[in-house]
C-alpha cells in the first residue's frame, strides 16, 4: 500500500504553528498597551455622554423635566439634529428663534408666549428654507426670529461652507461607532495633558449634563434650546487669559488674514439675498411673522472691519436687506455695533457673539420700534431685568 506524501515534512508544519502562535502572542502584547488605553477613553466618552450614546432619550427626558445641560466638547454636529428633533417632540412655539450661534442668548424667561431657540441650526441663507420645510404645519411658529450673520452674504464664505443637505437635521449622528472611535486618541491625549478632569465625571450632579463640555465648563445648551457658556463667563468676566478670544485677539487675526467667517469681500452675494427673499414669501404664504436681525461685534471688532478696508460688503449690507424687506410684512432690524445698543465691549462674549445683557438690549430695540414681538413681552419687565443684571454677561443665569 503506497504511504501518504507531504509537500513539507511534518516537523516543518509544527514549526510553522509555532510560528504563527508567536506572532499571535507578539500581536496580542503589541496590542495590549493599546487596548488598556482605549478602554478609559472610551469609558469617558461614553459615561460623559460625548460619543457612544444616543442623545434622544436625553433630550426627551430635559424637555420633559426642564433641566439638564447639553453640550458636546467635539461633537457638534450632533446640534442641528438635536433641535429639529426637539422641535418635533415640543408643542408648537408661538416665537422660534432660528439661526447660526448668534441668536443663542434669546432666553425663554424674556418671553410670555411659549418660545423656544432653535440656534445652531443654520449656516446659510437657503437653509433658513429647508430647515423650515422640514417642519410639519402643525409646528410652525406665529414668530420667526431669526439672526442674519454678515458672512451669509459673503460670497468667499459661502463658497467654502458648502452645500447643506436636509440629512444636517434629519440624521441622528449622536452615536456613530465610528466618529466615537476616531475621538479615542484626543481623549486619551487630553487627559495626558490635564485639559480633561475625571473628578467632575465622578460627582453626582442634578443638573444631569450631557457630553463633556458640559460636564467640564457647565457648557451648553439649556432645556429652552439657548446657549449657557458657563465656565467661559466666569473667564470672561475676570480677564483671565485663558478665555476664548481672550482680547478678540483670535476674531482680530481672522479679519487680518480674511479667514473663517470674516473672508474679504466687496458687495453682498445676490444668490444669497435672492434666497432670503424666498424665504420671506414663504414664511408669508404660511402666515408666519418675521424678526430678522442683524447681530453686532464687538466695537473693537466693528472698528478692525472698518479698517481692514477690504470687508467694503459690510458696509452695504444693511441697505440691501432693507431692499429685501421692502413691500413686506416682516422686520428687519440692524444692529451695526454694541455702541449702537447703549452697550460696550465688556458684553461680549467674544468678538462677535453678544452675551445675554447686550442681547436683552436688543430685544427691547426691537419692541421699542414696535415689532410684533411686543405680543409676547412685557417691555416694563424686560427693562427691570436688564436693570438687575447680576454683571455684563448675564441676565438670568441659573
Amino acid at each position: 500500500m503506497a504511504q501518504p506524501t507531504y509537500s513539507q515534512p511534518p516537523e516543518n508544519h509544527n514549526g510553522n504553528r509555532r510560528e504563527l502562535e508567536l506572532f499571535l502572542l507578539r500581536l496580542m502584547l503589541f496590542t495590549l498597551p493599546l487596548l488598556l488605553a482605549a478602554v478609559p477613553s472610551f469609558t469617558i466618552l461614553a459615561w460623559s455622554g460625548e460619543a457612544f450614546r444616543d442623545l434622544q432619550p436625553t433630550l426627551q427626558q430635559s424637555l420633559k423635566t426642564n433641566r439638564g445641560l447639553i453640550g458636546f466638547a467635539w461633537n457638534e454636529q450632533n446640534y442641528p439634529w438635536m433641535k429639529h428633533q426637539a422641535l418635533l417632540m415640543l408643542p408648537r412655539q408661538d416665537v422660534l428663534a432660528v439661526g447660526s450661534s448668534r441668536v443663542l442668548q434669546f432666553r425663554r424667561e424674556m418671553f410670555l408666549c411659549p418660545f423656544w431657540n432653535a440656534g445652531y441650526s443654520i449656516l446659510t441663507t437657503s437653509d433658513f428654507s429647508t430647515f423650515l420645510s422640514l417642519l410639519p404645519a402643525d409646528r410652525h411658529p406665529r414668530i420667526l426670529l431669526i439672526s442674519l450673520d454678515q458672512w451669509m452674504f459673503n460670497s468667499a464664505w459661502i463658497a467654502e461652507s458648502g452645500h447643506t443637505t436636509p440629512d444636517r437635521w434629519t440624521n441622528n449622528p449622536s452615536n456613530n461607532l465610528r466618529t466615537g472611535l476616531r475621538l479615542l486618541p484626543d481623549v486619551l491625549a487630553d487627559v495626558a495633558r490635564g485639559r480633561i478632569e475625571i473628578t467632575p465625571l465622578l460627582q453626582h450632579r442634578p443638573d444631569a449634563p450631557w457630553g463633556l463640555n458640559a460636564w467640564q465648563n457647565a457648557k451648553g445648551f439649556r432645556p429652552d434650546g439657548s446657549f449657557a457658556y458657563g465656565r467661559q463667563v466666569q473667564q470672561r468676566l475676570t480677564s483671565d487669559p485663558r478665555t476664548p478670544d481672550f482680547q478678540f485677539a483670535g476674531t482680530l487675526r481672522r479679519i487680518a488674514g480674511g479667514s473663517d467667517r470674516f473672508q474679504f469681500g466687496d458687495t453682498p452675494d445676490q444668490q444669497a439675498l435672492s434666497s432670503l427673499q424666498a424665504f420671506l414669501r414663504t414664511c408669508s404664504d404660511l402666515n408666519i411673522h418675521v424678526v430678522a436681525f442683524l447681530p453686532p461685534f464687538a466695537d473693537t471688532v466693528s472698528s478692525a472691519l472698518q479698517k481692514s478696508g477690504r470687508h467694503q460688503y459690510l458696509e452695504l449690507l444693511p441697505t440691501a436687506l432693507q431692499q429685501v424687506f421692502t413691500n413686506t410684512s416682516h422686520e428687519l432690524h440692524c444692529f451695526p455695533t454694541l455702541a449702537s445698543l447703549g452697550a460696550d465691549d465688556s458684553e461680549a462674549i467674544d468678538g462677535f457673539h453678544a452675551g445675554e445683557k447686550a442681547t436683552l438690549r436688543q430685544l427691547l430695540q426691537m419692541l421699542q420700534q414696535g415689532s410684533a414681538l411686543n405680543q409676547c413681552c412685557s417691555t416694563e419687565q424686560l427693562q427691570r431685568d436688564l436693570a438687575a443684571a447680576p454683571n455684563a454677561l448675564e441676565v438670568y443665569p441659573r
